[in-house]
């Protein structure tokens, strides 16, 4: 394999679907949130993306065959007249450098493009350093005018000027800006060295609303209530073994960073 490429697993036919990339991050928040939506709606696998820029392994399956790394992508056709066509985009791991970063993204439009694609809502994680009882929802958009939008469903554009979105979640949107499509990348936050379930349904919450979806978020309450238990667990050892604490994110916002 010398480059990116996308193997179409089944032909649809879709209106102008939203792309909605859900890869691994900060807190696997994104990742978390698009694939609970895909089990909730029950959303089809139509294509897979294979790259030699992702790490050079296999994984095992439960009947012990191999598969490549690679990127899925699901498509949900809209059930009401208010709701759109959508498309996911997740997968198991992002690019390994700058360059395939770019490569990825790119090859990633170049197949939303092709259903007339004219929407992105990337996710992602922001690292706050600490645990949150009831996360908040950042947004950073292509264009002014989603601002209001978004703003009326919750999420807060009080970020600084200058900070970065690496990897998926923001050349997806900065790429697709070039291509005329407008996005927003939706950040929850997330204390950013653990599995957040409670920031992903935080994201899950303003996407319902927005793509005024019905679907059931219980299952993201017990995976927070596992994670919390296990970190209360994983602390007290530390403390008996009298271990210095893990340690926590900057709290400096300029040296936070989002993905």
């Amino acid at each position: 394999m010398k480059e990116t490429e996308i193997v179409l697993k089944k032909e649809v036919s879709l209106k102008s679907p939203i792309l909605i990339e859900g890869l691994p991050g900060i807190g696997l928040v994104g990742k978390l949130a698009a694939e609970h939506l895909i089990k909730e709606l029950k959303a089809e696998k139509f294509a897979d993306l294979y790259s030699p820029d992702f790490p050079p392994q296999v994984v095992i399956e439960e009947d012990s065959t191999v598969r490549l790394l690679r990127g899925e992508f699901y498509y949900w056709k809209a059930e009401t007249k208010d709701q759109s066509d959508l498309i996911f985009f997740v997968g198991d791991n992002q690019g390994l450098t700058y360059a395939s970063q770019y490569n990825i993204s790119g090859a990633a439009l170049d197949f939303a493009e092709n259903y007339k694609t004219k929407m992105i809502i990337t996710l992602g994680g922001l690292a706050i350093g600490k645990m949150s009882k009831t996360p908040k929802v950042y947004g950073a958009v292509t264009h002014k005018q989603i601002v209001r939008e978004f703003k009326k469903h919750g999420v807060s554009f009080e970020r600084k000027a200058g900070q970065g979105i690496f990897g998926a979640a923001g050349l997806l949107l900065g790429l697709g800006q070039l291509r005329n499509m407008r996005g927003i990348c939706l950040m929850g936050e997330t204390q950013g060295n653990y599995v957040d379930p409670k920031a992903a349904k935080s994201v899950l919450e303003v996407l319902r609303q927005y793509l005024k979806l019905k679907v059931k978020l219980d299952d993201l309450d017990k995976k927070a209530v596992e994670i919390e238990e296990m970190i209360s667990r994983f602390e007290q050892i530390q403390k008996s073994q009298q271990q210095p604490p893990v340690p926590q994110m900057p709290k400096d916002e300029s040296s936070t960073y989002i993905r």
